[in-house]
């Protein structure tokens, strides 16, 4: 979705569904899921267990509640059951919509590489406009694609100097900076036609 708090992964359910059964009085392994007078429920302990005994009755079997988008603590566990559309799940991947935080998922300056991330930007958006509109994908986008895999190509072969902040040894000061594959007589990088 292109609204802040409503974002999908493209090709990620994120649920998987329960087998569910309906009761009978039989043994039933741990976190089994059945089906009693229309509602769900999961064997929460073996301590105690009469099979004999309905989930209404029993102590060991625990009710599973319906799935509510408003909750956002659910637990990346087996057992940790919903109920949708009368079928049950259980979480595949972490479900739970991040709360942005300044300091902890967004930062104000982002400390990145500069170029790094105006092609890594150009690249997922002609990823996610293919995914969105594969027929519809602007001769722009494909034009930033093509210029930013020859950037890549040749920053990973040091055709070019990426411009990374090297490391700093123990005096705090950079260590040697990239070595290029190409002869260069002038290292102006305002007459580099690959920087931003």
């Amino acid at each position: 979705g292109y609204k802040f708090d409503d974002i999908r992964i493209p090709m990620v359910g994120g649920w998987i569904e329960a087998e569910a059964s309906l009761w009978q009085p039989v043994e039933y392994p741990l976190w089994a899921v059945v089906e009693y007078e229309g509602a769900f429920y999961t064997l929460m302990t073996l301590e105690g267990f009469d099979y004999n005994l309905d989930p209404m009755v029993s102590d060991c079997w625990g009710a599973i509640a319906d799935y509510d988008s408003s909750y956002n603590a659910y637990e990346l566990s087996e057992h940790e059951y919903v109920v949708y559309d009368g079928r049950v799940f259980y979480p595949e991947t972490d479900v739970n919509a991040d709360t942005p935080q300044v300091g902890q998922n967004l930062s104000l300056h982002d400390p990145r590489n500069y170029n790094l991330k105006k092609h890594m930007v150009r690249l997922a958006i002609y990823e996610l406009t293919k995914l969105i509109a594969p027929n519809n994908v602007s001769v722009v986008r494909m034009r930033d694609y093509e210029d930013s895999m020859k950037w890549l190509n040749d920053a990973a072969k040091l055709r070019l100097n990426p411009q990374i902040p090297r490391k700093v040894d123990d005096s705090k000061k950079p260590v040697t900076d990239w070595q290029l594959a190409t002869f260069q007589t002038d290292y102006d990088p305002y007459k580099n036609p690959w920087m931003v």
